[in-house]
């Protein structure tokens, strides 16, 4: 459905943008001074950073989280230069800034070299005290914050007395019962030690469109239905005096799918896409998808050691994602695989912080992990799978390598700098040194082991790379006067690409497959690995008036290189320029002590260079965000909350990529959604009520409408109609 339905979000509240970074009332206006940790990895206000900062606090979390969601459909709504939901468990078309953003839990990177995107899906909002989110990219904290960070902290725990807090909700979407969540938190402190448990239930059935109809799975980047969830978190904490404290913090996440449901294939055999793809019922899939995340870290810290804020943190985290079987195509073969990814960091951060000087701060450390990550693949019966539609699953055959053993090893040292040149100006600066090894193992090419006898399949060496890089920033802020800053900052951020992807389909120049268009003819040594640095650049206003909060800012960066995904689902790493450029800003305005609206406006545009046709071509939506409107009114008075809020992505008709030579369009339809959300304190506990796209809007998310010609079809599927939820949430 076309969408040129941005009056219709100005006309509901008069205004774009969402400061949620900003005063909640008018009586907080002073919350611009915030203190953030994330920007310089010591506590800093926000009037004092050069770059564009966001932070959202636990009850803007609680008032967007609905029984069903995520934290990527969160965000979605909060963060101006965000990305478009895909409402399944990936975060491929959420970008921001037509860059990857860089996700943290505590501080602690959440990426690790076989690249998945699922981190946004194992993070459950009932465990979130807060979220910083730094725009622009950043070699702070390490690679990967290319398009920014996005710094979950989990909560901490109670003061006082032994506290808990019991909550269930449930989700109506489709007349169907479709979603129910249960939690249950236990806090408080006993002299000097204090504690938090805190466990999440999810169950999710199926989710249905605005025709009612259930909606077609995604056996590409896997669905959220027909999935129950499990989530813990436990924080304990030790005070040794005012200034040391030990604490450690264990998580625990669990997404398993049970499934009845197949996705339509009928465009593998046919060749046509059809409209709505439907789902076949009658799934029979023993092993079906699931995402694990344990993860456990320790930190010492000490207030004052030798005149520094000192702090050490260790940690530990493993991580296990299951794929759904998918028919995978070279030439004239096809191949239904399944694969399983794991992952274990293990690591060491070291901050020290302190002032030098009345004006002049530093914060300095080191960065030190081990990523060790696999992936292996099993093939199921091809004939079953298509006699039965797609619908009998049967695994053959034992499992093998999907793509080389990759462990990699990174040492960073870091040094970063605030310095108030003047009462009105600031300038922050900072560099980081990384070195980065990767060992990538010897293994058997995956073309080979499907097209082969094993006894003409040839073993490629793997090889060892090195990285060496130094990164910078630079940035300045000046107060004009009490109300208003501007900003400029300039910064750089990096990227190891992903060489298990890369390297999974490549064969020696030997192999027999060689000569096979549909296979990259390379050896490991020859190829193209290179890290992917970012220039970054922003001039930005920050202001807050009697009843007004608004903020802008123009953007810029650039790099050499492109990750490239391929129509034959191959990935490769060119020697291609990209440009990414863009505009966000939004405002909100206090008609009273009870009234606000407001909201947010955000525009990217991105080309890359393809040397086969000599010209820059315009990203596609996977990659930049299309035009986003986001809108609100808010009514708020103690005990009593109620949102009104749209979301629209306009329609984006500048998408081009290289196909067999041609240049080919990728346009992509908008959509406009609204939401009520309200919450109402009763004489015991609180209750909340929302429906989400209230006028039951019929259309797909950008990344079905991606997947739809990326995958043949088959990872097609419209978007969730009108839904709604309830959930009580009560403490004692």
């Amino acid at each position: 459905m076309k969408a040129n339905k941005a009056p219709l979000a100005i006309a509901i509240t008069l205004a774009l943008g969402n400061q949620s970074s900003f005063a909640e009332t008018n009586d907080s206006v002073t919350q611009l001074e915030k203190v953030v940790v994330t920007a310089s990895r010591s506590e800093a206000s926000i009037s004092n950073v050069s770059g564009t900062v966001q932070v959202i606090s636990q009850e803007e979390v609680a008032q967007q989280s609905q029984p069903g969601q995520k934290l990527a459909d969160i965000l979605e709504q909060l963060v101006p230069g965000f990305g478009p939901s895909t409402q399944t468990v990936t975060d491929r078309t959420q970008s921001v800034r037509g860059r990857k953003a860089l996700v943290l839990i505590d501080g602690i990177s959440q990426a690790d070299n076989r690249q998945i995107s699922r981190q946004l899906s194992m993070i459950r909002p009932e465990n979130i005290e807060r979220i910083e989110v730094i725009s622009g990219a950043s070699a702070i904290y390490g690679g990967g914050a290319t398009g920014g960070i996005i710094n979950v902290i989990t909560r901490k725990p109670a003061d006082g007395d032994i506290q808990f807090a019991s909550e269930a909700g449930i989700k109506v979407s489709g007349d169907e019962l479709s979603t129910y969540t249960l939690n249950q938190s236990i806090s408080g402190r006993q002299g000097n030690f204090d504690y938090l448990f805190s466990g999440t239930y999810e169950s999710r059935d199926g989710i249905f469109d605005a025709d009612g109809d259930r909606v077609n799975p995604d056996p590409s980047q896997v669905s959220r239905s027909d999935t129950d969830s499990k989530d813990a978190l436990v924080k304990l904490g030790y005070d040794f005096n005012t200034e040391q404290r030990l604490e450690a913090t264990l998580q625990y996440f669990d997404d398993q799918m049970d499934s009845d449901y197949a996705p339509d294939t009928s465009s593998i055999a046919t060749g046509k896409i059809a409209d709505t793809p439907a789902p076949v019922k009658g799934l029979e899939l023993k092993d079906q998808p699931y995402s694990k995340r344990n993860s456990i870290d320790l930190v010492y810290s000490d207030a004052d050691l030798l005149g520094n804020n000192f702090q050490l943190q260790t940690y530990y985290r493993e991580r296990e994602a299951r794929f759904f079987p998918y028919p995978n195509v070279i030439g004239s073969s096809i191949f239904v695989n399944q694969s399983t990814s794991t992952a274990e960091v293990f690591g060491v951060k070291l901050l020290l912080d302190r002032e030098l000087t009345d004006t002049l701060r530093i914060s300095y450390g080191l960065d030190y992990d081990i990523d060790k990550g696999k992936q292996r693949g099993q093939l199921h019966d091809l004939q079953k799978y298509i006699a039965s539609g797609g619908k009998v699953i049967t695994p053959t055959g034992s499992s093998y390598e999907y793509g080389p053993d990759v462990e990699a090893k990174t040492l960073g040292l870091y040094l970063q700098t605030s310095w108030d040149l003047t009462e009105q100006l600031t300038m922050n600066a900072g560099v980081r040194h990384e070195q980065a090894e990767v060992d990538i193992s010897d293994y058997n090419p995956l073309a080979e082991t499907w097209l082969l006898p094993e006894a003409f399949r040839t073993v490629l060496k793997g090889d060892v790379r090195k990285y060496d890089d130094n990164l910078f920033n630079v940035g300045l802020v000046y107060r004009l006067n009490d109300s208003n800053e501007v900003f400029a900052n300039y910064s750089q951020g990096f990227e190891v690409p992903d060489a298990s992807r890369i390297l999974r389909n490549a064969v020696a120049p030997t192999s027999p497959l060689a000569a096979n268009p549909a296979i990259n003819g390379t050896n490991v040594s020859e190829a193209n690995l290179d890290a992917i640095k970012t220039d970054s650049y922003e001039l930005g206003w920050r202001g807050r008036f009697d009843s007004l909060l608004a903020n802008a800012s123009v953007f810029y960066n650039e790099s050499d290189k492109t990750i490239s995904f391929n129509s034959d689902y191959n990935v490769d790493l060119l020697d291609q320029k990209r440009k990414v450029y863009g505009f966000e800003g939004s405002l909100e305005y206090f008609l009273n002590d009870n009234w606000s609206l407001g909201g947010s406006y955000a525009f990217t545009e991105g080309r890359s260079y393809y040397k086969e046709v000599d010209r820059w071509l315009d990203l596609q939506a996977a990659d930049v965000s299309p035009e986003k409107y986001v809108a609100f009114v808010s009514y708020d008075q103690e005990g009593i909350n109620v949102r009104l809020q749209s979301t629209t992505f306009a329609d984006y008709d500048k998408g081009k990529k290289v196909s067999g030579g041609k240049v080919v369009s990728l346009d992509i339809d908008g959509y406009t959604t609204v939401d009520l959300l309200a919450s109402f304190d009763l004489p015991v506990g609180t209750l909340k009520a929302g429906i989400t796209n209230l006028l039951n809007e019929d259309y797909e998310t950008v990344y079905s409408q991606w997947a739809r010609t990326t995958y043949s079809g088959i990872s097609a599927h419209k978007a969730e109609g009108r839904a709604y939820t309830l959930s009580y949430r009560v403490e004692y």
